[in-house]
Parts: C-alpha cells; sequence; structure tokens
C-alpha cells in the first residue's frame, strides 16, 4: 500500500514559489537552507508524493522532510529558529571597563609588557576585579567587533621640521604636474641611498620550494661585506638610475650624481628638478653650489624635504621593492655577486618601468595641516 498523503500539504503563493526556487539553485546560500527549498519546491508540485519520496531525491532521512512540511505552515520560513543561549555572563558595564583596559598602555598598570594580548587582558582585569573569571576567547571577540587591536602596532615617523608644510607642498605639486612638466622638457627626479646592505652567504645551501615544503633558507650565515645604493628614480616615466657604492660619504654621493648627470636620461632636457632629503651624505649646504660648479647642458633645481620626512621621497618606495624582490631571503657569497644581482633587477625593472600611482597631493597636505606646524606622518 502507498500509505496516506503527508500530514502537511504545502501551498506556495507565487511570490514564495519565486523565492523558494531562486534559494534552491542559489550557489552562496547555506546549504541547509537550499535543501530546504528544494524540499518546499517538490512537496508543492507534487503534493500526492510521498514524503520518503522526497527524501530520497534531495538527499535527507524522511523525518527532515516531515519537520520543514510542518515549519513551513507555522512560519513560513526555512531559517532556523532563533536560540535561547545561556544566559548573559558579563554586563555590559564590564565589557566597557574591558574595551578601556585594552585601549591603554599596559604599563600604566603595572605591568612589564609593551602590548596586551588575550591572557594578559583577562589576568588584569581579574586583578583589577573588573570581572571575578573570565577567558581570553570572549575578550578577543568584544575587541574584534569594536576592531580593536591592541596586540598590532604600526610604525610612524614625527617630522620635527617647523616649517614642514611649506616644505613638503612644493616636493608634491612636483609629483603631481611631473607628466606636464616631463612634456615641457623638465624632469622630475627623486634620489637616495640604501645604506649597509649586507651579503651574507648562508652556511648551507638554500634548498628550492617542493610541494609541501617552502624556500628552505639556513639561520646561520657569514658576512661578506656591505654595500650602498644609490638610486634615482624619474617620477613621471617610472626609470630609475641605480649604482652600488662601497663608501658613504659625500665623495660618493658626488660621484653617482655625477653618473646620473652624464647619462642619456637627460638628453634634450631643461631644467632637472632633484628631490633629496637632508642626510649628511648630501651635504645640503655644500651641494647647491658644487652642482652649480658644473658644465650642465641643463638647469638642475634641488628641492629639500622636510627633516624626518623620507616618507614623502618616492624612491623609498623602490627600496622597499629591492627588499622584497632581492634582498629577501638574503643569501649573496660575495658583495661582488650582490652588486650584480642589483644590476641585473634594476635593468629588468627599466625594461618594464612604471610610474608609481602618487595619491598624497598639496591639496590632502593642506587639508589635513592647513600651516606649518610640526606634524606626524605615517611610515
Amino acid at each position: 500500500m502507498p500509505g496516506p498523503l503527508p500530514k502537511y500539504p504545502i501551498h506556495l503563493t507565487p511570490e514564495q514559489a519565486v523565492h523558494l526556487q531562486q534559494l534552491s539553485t542559489c550557489d552562496t546560500a547555506p546549504f541547509a537552507e537550499v535543501q530546504r527549498a528544494r524540499i518546499l519546491r517538490l512537496a508543492h508540485q507534487h503534493p500526492t508524493r510521498r514524503n520518503a519520496e522526497i527524501a530520497r531525491q534531495v538527499g535527507c532521512c524522511v523525518q527532515t522532510v516531515k519537520h520543514w512540511r510542518q515549519r513551513w505552515q507555522q512560519t513560513a520560513s526555512v531559517h532556523d529558529a532563533p536560540r535561547a543561549g545561556t544566559r548573559r555572563t558579563f554586563t555590559a558595564l564590564q565589557r566597557a571597563q574591558i574595551t578601556a583596559l585594552a585601549c591603554s598602555a599596559p604599563r600604566a598598570h603595572g605591568t612589564p609588557w609593551p602590548r596586551w594580548s588575550g591572557e594578559k587582558l583577562a589576568q588584569v582585569a581579574i586583578e583589577q576585579q573588573i570581572v571575578a573569571h573570565i577567558a581570553p576567547g570572549p575578550m578577543r571577540a568584544w575587541l574584534r567587533q569594536d576592531q580593536i587591536k591592541p596586540w598590532r602596532y604600526p610604525s610612524w615617523q614625527r617630522s620635527t621640521d617647523p616649517h614642514f608644510v611649506d616644505k613638503a607642498s612644493p616636493v608634491l605639486e612636483l609629483y603631481e604636474h611631473a607628466p606636464a612638466l616631463a612634456a615641457q622638457g623638465e624632469a622630475v627626479v627623486c634620489g637616495d641611498e640604501k645604506t649597509s646592505i649586507q651579503a651574507r652567504q648562508r652556511v648551507s645551501a638554500t634548498k628550492a620550494a617542493a610541494p609541501g615544503y617552502p624556500l628552505h633558507v639556513a639561520d646561520r650565515y657569514k658576512r661578506m661585506g656591505a654595500v650602498q645604493l644609490c638610486c634615482a628614480l624619474v617620477v613621471a616615466a617610472g626609470l630609475t638610475f641605480a649604482r652600488t657604492r662601497r663608501g658613504r660619504k659625500f665623495a660618493d654621493c658626488k660621484a653617482f650624481l655625477l653618473e646620473l648627470f652624464q647619462s642619456a636620461l637627460w638628453a634634450g632636457l631643461k631644467v632637472v628638478h632633484l628631490i633629496l632629503d637632508n642626510g649628511s651624505t648630501h651635504a645640503p649646504k655644500q651641494l647647491g653650489l658644487w652642482i652649480a660648479s658644473l658644465a650642465l647642458s641643463f638647469e638642475v633645481r634641488i628641492d629639500w624635504l622636510p627633516t624626518h620626512a623620507s616618507g614623502l621621497d618616492q624612491v623609498e618606495i623602490i627600496f622597499s621593492k629591492v627588499q622584497r624582490d632581492v634582498l629577501t631571503p638574503n643569501d649573496f657569497p660575495s658583495t661582488l655577486a650582490l652588486e650584480k644581482q642589483l644590476k641585473t633587477y634594476f635593468d629588468e625593472l627599466n625594461r618594464h618601468p612604471k610610474p608609481i600611482q602618487w595619491t598624497y597631493t598639496k591639496t590632502k597636505l593642506l587639508a589635513k595641516f592647513g600651516t606649518s606646524q610640526p606634524v606626524e606622518l605615517a611610515a
């Protein structure tokens, strides 16, 4: 005998039928809800079909089909019923006090730690009698909801230059108008040095990556010497001019700039806007006079960055790429091998030059700082 008809017939309105049809084929919805939508659609389309047949077709047990037939008639929903849960253990005041604790310095509470962790927060919260007991997990969940991460820290840099805005504004204007200036025969160039790049020879050979294993680099190494990398970036074109030096003196800076000015990059140029920081290698009091003494076919105008504001120098982005692409991990048998690798890298970089998409403009600077004041810069 086929048995009696299902106890809870399903009748869908046109809107409900469309909604369940879309849900039953949705790839991003929870699987349980997709399965329930298929059950209800089959029960609606085939009123005489038994629960066992629907269960076999959908891939679930008969009790599931019976349950959701009944639930649909009661709630017209495929969502789980709200759960009662346990009684709230901690009050809103306790949560606010723990959040305030996480936003304070650990050492202000007599601890030796520079940063918080979930375990340390729990320990201090109990010691200060904010709560009688608590596990690190709930506190991490609270802080995650409030987007507070006291265990993380960014590095930052403060400019002590009292004329920060006045010095930074011309540099940002040059960045903004670099393509237009290039069309007029004027080049905007950033220059700087990446100092003390060590050549470290690993005591054991570096092993290439394999399925299930990352690149293996020996922890111990021999110091094979160090070099200084001098680099200039043509802002509008994204071209670089890089040379390595063994020393870090004004004489090395002059030698690099002399090579730079004699290179083919400046053919047909009228003006070179050279952006430099106030490092001792650049000798700000002497560099302008020395450049003026050179018999150059173009004019060189030096724009000095504010003190402690190297984050405004675009060539620092090139140094960051060099660190990631060439120097990590550092494994070179000699300084000669290191210099060769750096030359190869910059040759490849210049074969496919990409100007840096610089978005920090003078307008944004003035909107934030307004007047000449010592300010804090993100590193």
